[in-house]
């Protein structure tokens, strides 16, 4: 069956046959570069202690496809990309039934393939419980090998309109089922593994946070800039980063302080920077920069004074994992799992929704600036964030779980 969409793999390859299959829910694709990136950080993490053979499966969002299209991609001689991506069809709910039957085919076929290729994998490591967790599950109870689930998603917070909830009862029944099934479960927080275990039934498991690039982000003093003050806010600017309250607590602190700007880093929806504009902020206070690179977010971050973020709702930002290796004090809001990292060693922590306190810490930070000290900000973090700890903190329950069985 798997040579109808593939006959064999080609010029790839791993270092050992001893490796981890990787079943992502999110995962970045020629599409989206994006989506999934923190899962990916911590598959190259991983994949310095034990080959990792990542197969993602997902849906042309596009609608651009009419049929099954696969990359083959060698990322290191230990971390091999399988991507595969099938058509939409254009009927809501034709599309529903359509995409999961075609997500189960697939899924069972690439298996076969990596099999044929590498053999069995020694575990299966899930990324987000839908699909990553649902895909480990079956391949898990095909291959009898243990899986384990690594979870970023805020669907097991109420704030969130996803919240699970609220979900129908088949999507809970399968929330359930893949938690039950589950070897270890590897929640980025400890805030979050407190969450799940409210909504089902605990089971063992690790905190492991996300990862950072720290050959990308680290503090350089050389490009520290003084002469100005940035304030720094990196995201998508949907509805879960509040932007536009934001902007309003900002305005209030332009009118008692000059001197300082806000750099929005991402792609913006065009009311965000119609809103900025119509309260007074001009492009002197606030600037849009629109997408950007990898890169380009470390150059922001280096060239800033403080990352702020104002979300609703959170597990732990890849963001602020990457402004504190760069030696940035975080604003942030006390949220998920965030004051697992800010304290007033490295920033502030100001409630959900409070605009007033949200000002204050701006002008607070402002005026004190200099008592942080953003090396030893970026030293603290890079030793627990950086791939090299992360990576040995997945492979150790790698390792835990296969000596179980």
């Amino acid at each position: 069956m798997a040579e109808k969409y593939y006959s064999e793999i080609k010029d790839v390859h791993l270092s050992s046959n001893n490796y981890i299959l990787v079943v992502p829910g999110w995962y970045p694709t020629w599409q989206d570069v994006f989506t999934g990136d923190f899962n990916q950080r911590h598959v190259k993490a991983a994949g310095q202690y034990m080959p990792q053979v990542v197969l993602y499966i997902v849906k042309d969002q596009s609608q651009t496809l009419t049929g099954i299209e696969t990359r083959y991609k060698q990322l290191t001689e230990n971390i091999v990309e399988i991507t595969v991506m099938y058509p939409a069809k254009r009927n809501k709910w034709i599309d529903t039934i359509y995409s999961n039957l075609s997500y189960l085919k697939l899924l069972y076929a690439y298996a076969e393939i990596i099999k044929s290729r590498w053999g069995i994998p020694r575990l299966i490591h899930s990324y987000i419980v839908i699909r990553g967790g649902v895909g480990g599950f079956l391949l898990s109870k095909k291959w009898k090998i243990p899986f384990i689930l690594s979870e970023n998603w805020t669907i097991y917070y109420p704030e969130d309109p996803a919240y699970l909830g609220n979900r129908n009862v088949i999507f809970r029944w399968l929330v359930k089922l893949v938690f039950k099934n589950v070897k270890r479960f590897l929640p980025v927080t400890d805030n979050l593994k407190k969450q799940v275990y409210s909504l089902v039934k605990p089971i063992p498991s690790t905190v492991i946070p996300n990862a950072v690039d720290t050959d990308v982000f680290y503090y350089d003093k050389e490009l520290v800039q003084e002469n100005t003050f940035r304030f720094v806010h990196v995201s998508t600017m949907v509805y879960q980063k509040n932007p536009l309250a934001l902007l309003r607590a900002f305005k209030k602190f332009t009118e008692l302080f000059s001197g300082g700007c806000l750099y929005m880093v991402g792609p913006y929806p065009q009311d965000v920077l119609t809103y900025a504009r119509s309260i007074g902020l001009d492009e002197n206070a606030v600037r849009f920069t629109g997408a950007v690179s990898y890169p380009e977010v470390a150059e922001m971050l280096t060239l800033s004074q403080v990352l702020v973020l104002f979300s609703r709702y959170e597990n732990l930002p890849c963001v602020i994992l990457e402004a504190l290796c760069c030696g940035l004090p975080v604003i942030s809001t006390n949220v998920g799992g965030i004051s697992e990292v800010i304290d007033t060693n490295n920033g502030i922590l100001v409630n959900n929704e409070d605009e007033q306190q949200l000002t204050d810490a701006f002008t607070s930070i402002f005026t004190t600036y200099k008592n942080y000290d953003r090396e030893k900000i970026a030293l603290t973090a890079a030793s627990l964030f950086a791939y090299k700890t992360v990576g040995n903190s997945i492979n150790t329950v790698y390792q835990a779980v296969k000596l179980q069985g």
